[in-house]
């Protein structure tokens, strides 16, 4: 008998992943289990609670002015909301009264979604992290309809929830494009659904998915999905082309969802289309002024370095010298992701879906360059709707992020399917590439310092000591940045090299590369959440109870709240952009909001944002509340105090403003001008005439005198005011609010009468002689059709997915029936 040979040590079993198909087969099902989803997302929520910890387990919040201002209007809408029993559609507490839902802000409410996230105790940040997590299960199950490893299929999905754009949005208060963006992947997973099933269940998913999208209202990030949608479809089209029917089948399954996905947001897009002719937004095409604005925030191809070192244009603030205004963060994809998702293109360049990925990341690179490379960017900014009203080119890059996650997720299934020849000499390169780029920086610090303090542009600074620490700080932020992507790239290779494959194979390397990846993009993460002392940096989280301090009435705003009658307050300098007012129901003529009314916007301009007496009193300003002592024979000081901001407590000296301009009163001279430069000059007078008062001349001609009249009553609320009035003969009433036609209506005893445009911004009315009720309302039968017509668009959509999924199991149960 032959001798048994020598026990041989046993080889470690190679786990083959799934070979992946060209066609997505349609993410969670019978076959695929749920059990791995719900691993996913709760692996994804461990992640998110991981790099937000101190705002989910310690008593911080976020003190960003993005976060901040908006949070102060919302209370006070929330109890303007319960208080008058429906659902505000104008605030009167921020630049003298503006538009709500118009102009994208208090949406909350129409966001189907929140009618349950709103009842569970999340809060507003709870509710940020849970789309977070969305958006990772999300790429997820992309991914895995297309079968690509568990392992693959979570880095893709968690690439994109952790890249730094989405923690930026996060952490500066943009919650409206964090959970906008958060719906990318899912529409994508359900793009490919309906052109690869092309049945109602998945038209009616889809629809749903974008509706619910729209509803979150940033529409930039909205559009730029729709663009990525409407490329996918023709890439499917073409490449999955069978016979003209099912072509057409398939189009008009997509057109359904798209359609019905609109219709979904009918109450925010309805009234918002018409608001934009009158908004700032709106006027945003034409002219070299309007392109200027269009790309301040446009990407300079050389800062694309970025992606590969973080450090390498500074990390935002003081340290950041890139070639936009100003930014608080790098954009990094993460080396490792970029590693990954430069071997999955390269690997499976055949996919239509990988091709798309690529070619739709080099579109939006080419988007980005803005005012740097114009072609690409003119070409949209001329022709495709809407573009030409976005300002930051840059946040399309959300789109390179997005599809570079996915591209990891089939880089990282390639790599564990590999032959093991093909990895040896793109490894052996990678590793000594980095090793080399390792010990050049460890040798050459001093040259390499030198070379980048020559180039590095002045400090936003004037202290000399100071500028040397912004550059001392911006040198070190790259050699740590070269440094960490480097050690990155070697253990990479040093881990998927193949000798290593006898220690870990399979899930196990795949785990691994993961985890690295991950942590990888955790690390850049955590400097934004929380940036280092020796950053220079602000800090971007604070202590609960400051915040809530800071909301909390003060010495200042009680006073000014206690003050009898309509009136609004100026507030100087740094406070004008302050919408804490609102909260104890004052009036203000600042504030914050990016799409404010365009009248008011080119008021704010012609005066220099208020600083004409004139102005003041015409916008019925009674107090002017000051961080520094004034001195101004027409204001007298009527109280100091403390005025507690997030930011600390203010010092504040209000003043009130002698001979200031009721909030109703009548014109006694009404004269047109031609000319909007002669208009406002003869307004901005400084003078204390309420009693002249000028408009379009291409409305009324010459000079015109009126009869002294009397108001009787007047009776407000946030929507409407009600004017009891008389006048011994023909009289003109001017109010001191804003005019906007589109909205408030005024009705004059019962009938319809017609409003002009007072002083280039307010309103005024002719009053017949006698005694009249002279009643203005906001007009909100748009609103209202629009909320029947997402309720009734949704219910579509339910029906669509409901009979599909009833259909379905009626049939199956009738094929078993056969079959037995």
């Amino acid at each position: 008998m032959p001798k048994k040979s020598a026990k041989q040590p046993k080889q470690p079993k190679r786990v083959t992943p799934e070979k992946p198909v060209a066609s997505p087969l349609g993410g969670i099902s019978a076959k695929n289990g749920v059990l791995p989803y719900a691993a996913a997302a709760a692996a994804y929520l461990l992640l998110a609670l991981a790099l937000y910890y101190q705002l989910v387990f310690l008593p911080m919040t976020l003190s960003a002015p993005d976060s901040l201002v908006p949070m102060a209007s919302s209370i006070a809408l929330d109890r303007l909301r319960d208080a008058s029993g429906q659902y505000p559609l104008w605030q009167p507490w921020t630049f003298a009264g503006m538009p709500t839902v118009e102009a994208f802000s208090y949406l909350g409410g129409l966001y189907y979604p929140n009618l349950i996230i709103s009842r569970l105790p999340l809060g507003d940040i709870g509710s940020q992290i849970l789309h977070l997590c969305f958006a990772g299960l999300g790429g997820y199950a992309l991914l895995r309809s297309f079968r690509l490893h568990h392992a693959a299929a979570f880095l893709g999905g968690a690439a994109f929830m952790l890249n730094p754009y989405m923690t930026a949005m996060l952490v500066h208060g943009h919650g409206s494009q964090l959970m906008t963006a958060a719906y990318m992947p899912w529409v994508l997973w359900g793009t490919l659904r309906v052109f690869h099933h092309a049945k109602l269940l998945d038209a009616g998913m889809l629809a749903i998915l974008l509706g619910f999208q729209l509803q979150r209202a940033h529409v930039q990030i909205a559009w730029y999905t729709w663009l990525l949608i409407g490329l996918l479809a023709l890439v499917l089209l073409v490449s999955a082309h069978k016979t003209v029917k099912d072509s057409l089948k398939k189009a008009v399954f997509f057109a359904v969802a798209c359609v019905v996905g609109i219709a979904i947001s009918a109450a925010v897009y309805l009234p918002a289309s018409e608001y934009a002719a009158y908004s700032v937004r709106g006027a945003a095409r034409g002219g070299g002024a309007a392109m200027e604005y269009a790309t301040m925030w446009s990407m300079h191809p050389m800062e694309l370095l970025t992606f590969l070192v973080p450090g390498l244009y500074g990390f935002g603030g003081v340290t950041y010298w890139g070639f936009m205004p100003f930014t608080d963060f790098p954009h990094y994809a993460g080396i490792v992701v970029l590693l990954l998702a430069f071997a999955g293109f390269v690997a499976r360049r055949r996919y239509p879906f990988v091709l798309f990925l690529g070619g739709s990341t080099l579109l939006a690179l080419l988007i980005s360059f803005g005012c740097f490379f114009s072609p690409v960017f003119d070409l949209f900014y001329n022709f495709a709707p809407l573009f030409s009203r976005f300002r930051v080119p840059s946040m399309v890059l959300i789109v390179a992020e997005l599809n570079l996650s996915l591209l990891a997720g089939f880089g990282l299934h390639w790599l564990l399917d590999a032959p093991e020849k093909s990895l040896r000499i793109p490894l052996k390169s990678l590793a000594l590439a980095a090793a080399l780029v390792i010990v050049l920086i460890l040798l050459g610090g001093e040259g390499f310092e030198g070379f980048f303090r020559s180039i590095f542009p002045p400090p936003p600074v004037e202290n000399f000591d100071l500028a040397f620490m912004v550059n001392k700080v911006r040198w070190e932020g790259i050699r740590d940045s070269v440094i960490m992507s480097s050690l990155f790239v070697a253990l990479v290779a040093g881990l998927a090299w193949p000798g290593m494959r006898k220690f870990l194979s399979g899930a196990k390397l795949a785990a691994v590369i993961a985890l690295l990846a991950i942590g990888d993009l955790l690390l850049l993460n955590a400097k934004i959440v929380s940036p280092p002392e020796a950053s220079l940096r602000s800090p971007v989280l604070v202590q609960r109870q400051q915040v809530e301090t800071a909301l909390a009435p003060d010495d200042v705003t009680g006073f000014l709240a206690s003050q009898k009658g309509p009136f609004r307050i100026y507030p100087v300098g740094p406070l004008f952009g302050e919408n804490k007012f609102a909260l104890s129901g004052i009036e203000s003529v600042g504030g914050y909001h990016p799409a404010k009314l365009r009248n008011y916007e080119e008021f704010l301009q012609r005066t220099e944002n208020l600083s004409s007496l004139a102005a003041l009193r015409m916008l019925n300003v009674r107090y002017v509340v000051s961080p520094a002592e004034v001195q101004h024979a027409d204001l007298e000081p009527v109280k100091q105090g403390t005025l507690r901001l997030v930011s600390g407590d203010v010092p504040a000296w209000v003043y009130r403003l002698k001979a200031g301009c009721p909030r109703a009163w009548f014109a006694t001279t009404v004269t047109g001008v031609q000319s909007r430069d002669d208009l406002f000059a003869q307004v901005l007078q400084d003078g204390s005439n309420c009693r002249s008062v000028y408009v379009d001349g291409a409305e009324w001609q010459g000079a015109r005198r009126f009869a002294e009249g009397t108001i009787q009553s007047m009776q407000r609320t946030a929507e409407s005011m009600t004017l009891k009035v008389s006048a011994p003969s023909e009289a003109f009433l001017v109010t001191s609010e804003i005019f906007y036609p589109l909205r408030w209506q005024a009705i004059l005893d019962g009938r319809p009468a017609f409003t002009l445009e007072v002083n280039g911004l307010i309103r005024g009315v002719r009053i017949p002689a006698g005694e009249h009720e002279l009643t203005f309302t906001y007009d909100r039968s748009d609103f209202d059709k629009g909320r029947y017509v997402s309720l009734g668009a949704f219910g579509v959509a339910v029906v669509m997915v409901a009979g599909a999924l009833v259909a379905g199991r009626t049939g199956g149960k009738k094929d078993v029936s056969e079959k037995g």
